[in-house]
């Protein structure tokens, strides 16, 4: 059995409260089955890797060691749906600064990692904070959330290390371990 593992940034406090007060503004609000990121859980993720068998890992770990990018800044700003235009399913929030860092991250992640059998992407990377799935979508006022949330102040933060998570899934959702971080020039 393997560890189901990916790459990404951890959020400071200040974005952890932030989930919280966006999730008890609108989750009385909302008619939808929706599943909210858990405080401390929200994170932005780099690549997934999926399971991944313990003598792998290892070499994983090692390859990220060579990993080289300065660090960044980045502040959360904007917000959409996924699929954009249609019934969502995944209600985001974009960067109004470090996209680009964290594209060209992701890139030189995946780029290390493609030697040991981890296929590049085929979708173009898109940075984003994921604030909740809808299971299933009712008739909710959509717009108006998407106003507030365009709405709302991010402080910049800069980011200096990434982070080899675990993900274990649980009836209760996901829970996130940090395996190691990942240094940033």
């Amino acid at each position: 059995m393997g560890v189901r593992c990916f790459l990404g940034l951890a959020l400071p406090d200040t974005y952890q409260e932030g989930l919280e007060d966006i999730i008890t503004a609108w989750r009385p609000r909302l008619r939808s089955k929706i599943s909210w990121t858990r405080k401390g859980n929200w994170h932005l993720t780099l690549s997934f890797l999926g399971e991944v068998s313990e003598e792998l890992l290892d070499r994983v770990q090692k390859r990220l060691e060579t990993v080289t990018r300065p660090s960044f800044e980045l502040q959360a700003g904007g917000a959409g749906f996924f699929p954009p235009g249609k019934t969502p399913r995944v209600v985001w929030i974009g960067l109004s600064s470090g996209a680009l860092a964290c594209k060209e991250l992701a890139e030189d992640i995946e780029q290390t990692l493609e030697p040991l059998g981890f296929p590049l992407s085929k979708k173009e990377f898109r940075a984003h904070l994921t604030l909740a799935r809808i299971k299933k979508a009712g008739q909710d006022d959509w717009k108006a959330l998407l106003l507030d949330l365009n709405k709302r102040q991010w402080p910049a933060f800069y980011v200096r290390t990434f982070v080899l998570w675990q993900s274990q899934l649980t009836p209760r959702g996901p829970v996130y371990t940090r395996l190691k971080d990942y240094p940033l020039a």
